[in-house]
């Protein structure tokens, strides 16, 4: 009986059933990492692995694959993966792949709802009546959407479904990205611009949804948290480190802008030491924007399948990199 091949799934989102069509063909193993787990034990572990299933938390480094000698496919579970050397993996004739739109209504729903959180300033209203406290004339208020102007950078696949959802809400979207034309007069509440100085200028609230590359890192930094309006609030449900945190620090100490929410960071996890909180006006989550039972089985399937694809030899789902066949033994 030839031996099954075996896939690792490291972290795995949602419960282990979810996983059951890949022991069709392989042998699945769970790795739930403690703080204990380092990277040589995680390398020890997959050394004989051909498959690997991943979520945003596990990297697989240059270093990493010339652990993996027996690898075939690395499957992210959701966006395209940053914590991948998708080069080495190219040249080592490892497959890389994502799902696709897997995450895109989860992530938008809460980018919007960050947005009329800290405008409504939601947060100190549900603890109000815990701490005993009760609106008054000069607390409490907070600011409508209607008639804002929602700055949105990046206009991909989470992006355009923040600016449809933002319809219905009589505000007006602007979008910063300069890889995507929107259509002229596709609907009357949205334009475009084309650069990013004059979306922070105009912009009351700004919703970061572009994915994080070399050029994107510290996107928004000093220079620009100088050009908002003093009013303004960013929202960041992309990657982190899209924003330069010291320098969102040091705006909001110092009301360059009046508030942040945020669902991502630069170095995760984060705890209640992080610098930004207790920051008024900050709204902190952790990571949780895509953290839905939908997108999680969207994300398990598509990775699920993708994996099946690349061991069947069949047409990969998501592949990131097509040339990896050129180098596959």
């Amino acid at each position: 009986m030839t031996k099954k091949p075996i896939v690792y799934v490291i972290e795995p989102e949602g419960p282990e059933e979810w996983y059951h069509p890949l022991e069709e063909i392989t042998d699945v193993k769970f790795i739930y990492p403690d703080e204990n787990f380092s990277k040589e034990d995680l390398r020890g572990t997959i050394d004989h692995s051909e498959g690997l299933i991943i979520t945003s938390r596990c990297a697989i480094s240059k270093e990493d694959f010339s652990f993996l000698k027996k690898l075939k496919i690395v499957a992210k579970c959701g966006a395209k993966p940053s914590n991948v050397d998708i080069e080495e993996a190219t040249r080592r004739g490892v497959a890389v792949s994502y799902v696709p739109g897997g995450n895109n209504t989860s992530v938008a729903e809460y980018a919007v709802m960050l947005i009329l959180a800290s405008l409504r300033q939601f947060i100190t209203h549900s603890q109000a009546i815990q701490n005993n406290v009760w609106r008054a004339s000069n607390s409490f208020l907070g600011l409508e959407l209607r008639d804002k102007i929602v700055g949105v950078i990046g206009y991909g696949a989470v992006g355009k479904e923040v600016v449809r959802k933002l319809y219905g809400f009589d505000c007006k979207v602007i979008v910063y990205d300069p890889f995507t034309k929107v259509e002229k007069n596709q609907c009357s509440y949205l334009s475009q611009v084309d650069d990013l100085p004059s979306l922070l200028k105009e912009s009351d609230v700004i919703s970061i949804n572009c994915l994080l590359t070399k050029d994107t890192e510290n996107l928004i930094s000093d220079d620009e948290f100088n050009l908002m309006r003093k009013t303004a609030i960013i929202v960041n449900t992309s990657r982190g480190a899209i924003i330069d945190e010291v320098a969102l620090i040091k705006a909001l100490k110092e009301k360059t802008i009046a508030g942040a929410a945020l669902d991502v960071y630069s170095k995760e996890p984060v705890d209640s030491q992080h610098p930004l909180n207790n920051i008024p006006n900050v709204i902190m989550t952790p990571h949780v924007a895509a953290w839905t039972v939908e997108t999680l089985f969207r994300e398990v399937s598509g990775a699920v399948n993708s994996t099946l694809a690349c061991l069947k030899g069949e047409t990969i789902p998501g592949l990131l990199n097509p040339d990896f066949l050129k180098f596959k033994v």
